[in-house]
């Protein structure tokens, strides 16, 4: 451990050494064992200065400049980035209680008067002395812009002597205070509190609270390239794309992520399902035979329709007649093309505007299943629709 000694001049005289060992001064009261815990260890360095000294309770005017050079020095280090606690103690001359001093005897009216003449500090003087000369350079220290927290207080009354108390400049001279700066040894730390010291985090000032790993560095738990802390969307399977904010992307904007959406590409403001694909509507009306009326069992099936078109603006829809292969061809195609007008009709009596539909027949040009049977004619007897997104 270093020692280093500043020696300053109170009053004119030197002040005398400084005794090695510390003295607590109340070590049953839990403030002064949490104030002096740091002195129970060893240090790098100890800068002792010589007193400064107070006289009629004020610091000696001829202390100023060596006042300064202790605030100096201990800047010095604190700007140095050193580890240092500040140790104030106040001390006064050695007290004489008045039932001492009144043993004397007092009868006589010659030791009367000598009594009224003798030199008396009693004890609880002499404590609140001693406190106050500690104090005093305490709030100077502050008032110089040296941290507070720094600093650590002790009177000592007159329990540590430095000079004779025989004499009236014996006694002045008692009352002082000693200041000694503790240099600490560098202590591995945890700047960010993140639970990581400082001597093995590789990522320093994480922020408070962030989850990090044994390095010390945030995690990024969905493997998606946003740290947890950023993430707000924790959990991304493994291997999805995401944005800056660690969420899935939806590259076509049709609220299907990507990673969920089996028709990738969908147009803006287009209608999808739930796996992002445009939507799909079946039409199946009944018709009275060789005839283009709709039956009224299955007319609502034309509202149901319209209704769907309605909250579905963006789509359009193509209306197709199929017929069975009973009758001839060319009767058959005409059919077909007046049933696929009806509905159509029927639609836009619904409300559905003209021009987002359109008509055709197929006759019997594209059967879905074989016209051998009577359910395969029934089947093949049909109105198909087919959904395109609108232009418009």
């Amino acid at each position: 451990m270093k020692v280093l000694y500043i020696a300053l001049l109170a009053c004119s005289l030197f002040g005398g050494t400084y005794d090695y060992e510390y003295k607590i001064e109340d070590a049953n009261t839990a403030k002064s064992a949490e104030l002096d815990a740091f002195m129970y260890g060893d240090f790098k360095e100890i800068v002792r200065f010589s007193m400064l000294g107070y006289k009629n309770g004020i610091l000696c005017e001829d202390n100023a400049s060596h006042y300064n050079k202790i605030v100096e020095t201990i800047k010095e280090y604190k700007n140095n980035d050193e580890e240092i606690r500040v140790k104030i103690i106040g001390h006064t001359n050695k007290p004489t209680d008045d039932i001492n001093e009144k043993r004397i005897d007092s009868k006589t009216y010659a030791n009367k008067i000598q009594n009224s003449f003798r030199y008396s500090l009693d004890t609880n003087e002499s404590q609140n002395l001693s406190k106050d000369y500690a104090r005093d350079i305490a709030d100077k220290f502050i008032a110089d812009e040296i941290d507070e927290e720094l600093l650590v207080l002790e009177h000592r009354a007159g329990s540590d002597m430095a000079f004779t108390d025989e004499t009236q400049k014996g006694r002045d001279l008692s009352n002082r205070v000693m200041v000694t700066m503790y240099v600490l040894f560098p202590q591995d730390i945890d700047s960010d509190k993140d639970g990581v010291l400082d001597s093995v985090d590789r990522c320093p000032g994480t922020p408070r609270g962030a989850e990090v790993d044994a390095h010390g560095c945030p995690i990024d738990s969905d493997k998606d390239g946003v740290i947890d802390y950023k993430d707000e969307c924790p959990d991304t399977p493994i291997g999805v794309s995401v944005d800056k904010k660690g969420c899935p992307l939806d590259s076509d904007g049709d609220g299907v992520l990507d990673y969920l959406d089996e028709c990738p590409g969908t147009i803006q403001g287009l209608d999808v399902d739930l796996k992002g694909c445009p939507l799909s509507k079946e039409l199946a009306l009944n018709f009275e035979t060789n005839s283009d009326k709709i039956l009224q069992d299955s007319y609502a099936k034309v509202v149901e329709f319209a209704t769907f078109l309605k909250q579905n603006p963006t789509y359009d829809a193509e209306i197709i007649g199929h017929t069975d292969s009973v009758g001839r061809a060319e009767a058959n195609m005409l059919l077909s093309q007046k049933r696929a007008n009806a509905a159509k009709s029927a639609l836009i009596s619904e409300g559905i505007d003209e021009s987002r539909l359109t008509s055709k027949g197929r006759g019997e040009l594209e059967p879905v299943i074989s016209n051998r049977t009577k359910e395969g004619r029934a089947a093949n007897r049909r109105i198909e629709v087919k959904l395109s997104y609108s232009n418009k």
